[in-house]
């Protein structure tokens, strides 16, 4: 018993150095790449319009594949535009909000939501970091409770599975959409209902439907100011 225990505490210490270093590569992956002697760029540039995004070496840009996809994942002009635009604003690698929002855009469509309906509200939630927790225990890019939706992320290997930002954020589409369906289709009242309610979900809903027509402007191609 007491060897297993000593067994186990280094073993959680290496978790929490795992997940930190996760994290860390999200976000910088620049200097991640200068660790490890990886050549590599952190972000997307757009091409004329028809053409597949470019990356900064002038090759055809792919964002990083999502969970159980092996191919590269082709950006198009608005989704780089608007990864770059995200990644300025809230300090994220814009090649990871890239493959984010190529996945964001299937499932609006799949599920009947409005253009950047679902990115905005990962935006809202989390700043687009993967692994942060509120103080209520919702968890991801999309804020889910894993208790509460458990039955949700079992085909995706369990609860834990939370910790996969494309998990989360199809779990948080998915009950985006349900919220919809529940609330007869309007959109505002479905994200009162995915807030939770309450007092503040007047500010909450304004904040989502402000970053959603920020962000189709810059789909559009508009200048829009960071802050």
């Amino acid at each position: 018993m007491i060897a297993m225990r000593s067994l186990l505490k280094p073993l959680r210490v290496l978790g929490v150095l795992a997940m930190a270093l996760a994290l860390y590569a999200w976000m910088y992956p620049a200097s991640l790449e200068k660790w490890i002697g990886a050549a590599g760029v952190a972000g997307v540039t757009p091409a004329p319009q028809g053409q597949a995004a470019t990356s900064a070496g002038g090759g055809s840009a792919a964002a990083p594949p999502a969970s159980g996809t092996a191919k590269p994942i082709q950006v198009s002009v608005a989704q780089a535009t608007m990864a770059q635009w995200l990644g300025n604003k809230y300090r994220v690698s814009p090649s990871a909000i890239a493959a984010l929002i190529v996945e964001a855009d299937k499932l609006s469509k799949q599920y009947r939501l409005s253009p950047n309906l679902i990115i905005a509200v990962m935006a809202i939630e989390s700043n687009f970091h993967p692994y942060i927790q509120s103080e209520a225990g919702a968890q991801g890019l999309m804020q889910v409770m894993p208790l509460i939706h458990a039955k949700r992320y079992e085909k995706f290997g369990g609860k834990s599975s939370f910790i996969d930002p494309f998990v989360s954020l199809k779990v948080g589409a998915e009950i985006l959409r349900d919220c919809t369906k529940l609330k007869g289709g309007s959109e505002t009242e479905a994200l009162r209902f995915y807030f939770g309610g309450g007092a503040s979900s007047d500010l909450y809903i304004d904040k989502v439907r402000t970053e959603q027509h920020r962000l189709n402007q810059v789909a559009a191609g508009q200048h829009v100011p960071v802050n």
